[in-house]
């Protein structure tokens, strides 16, 4: 895991604790680093989840050590200064990568507890979609699959949680 923060991953690292979500520990194999170098190495995944405003900024400075990994967005919103979805901004400065989008209705601490809860996860390859789809459901996470990314980046865009419609495979479940 990276942090931009010595503070956060010293916490992480020792106390295997999160300030945002203080009631959960993380396993003990859990390791975060200020190095992308060495938090990317090795991986098949990254997922992204900095804020919207530092996306691009953030891409830039990890793009030299992404080779082929899928790269989840996990952030929402709008890039300020182009009003980009956070999708197009990512194929911009990673134009080689797979990318993928993941969306709820969900709220972290509630996944954390293991209370169940749906996503959604969009990328045009079906392939890193039911990869996606088969690394992260458990028993009470539930992923649906589709290939509308600009959709799901505009829903969760505007915060409007209370139903997902997926258009390309007609699917609509409700949420908050």
């Amino acid at each position: 895991m990276w942090s931009f923060s010595e503070e956060e991953k010293e916490l992480i690292n020792n106390e295997k604790k999160c300030k945002f979500l203080p009631n959960v520990k993380f396993p003990d194999n859990v390791y975060c680093t200020t190095s992308f170098e060495e938090a990317i190495e090795g991986t098949e995944i990254i997922i992204h989840v900095t804020p919207s405003k530092f996306t691009r900024d953030t891409a830039k400075q990890y793009k030299q050590y992404v080779k082929d990994q899928i790269v989840i967005i996990c952030s929402k919103g709008f890039e300020k200064s182009t009003l980009k979805t956070l999708d197009d901004v990512i194929e911009e400065e990673l134009p080689n990568s797979k990318i993928a989008v993941l969306s709820g209705p969900s709220h972290a601490e509630e996944v954390s507890k293991d209370i169940p809860t749906a996503l959604v996860v969009a990328s045009k390859y079906d392939d890193v979609n039911e990869l996606i789809q088969e690394e992260f459901m458990s028993k009470s996470l539930r992923i649906y699959t589709c290939k509308d990314i600009k959709g799901v980046e505009l829903r969760r865009s505007v915060k409007k949680y209370n139903c997902i419609l997926c258009r390309s495979c007609s699917r609509s479940w409700t949420g908050r």
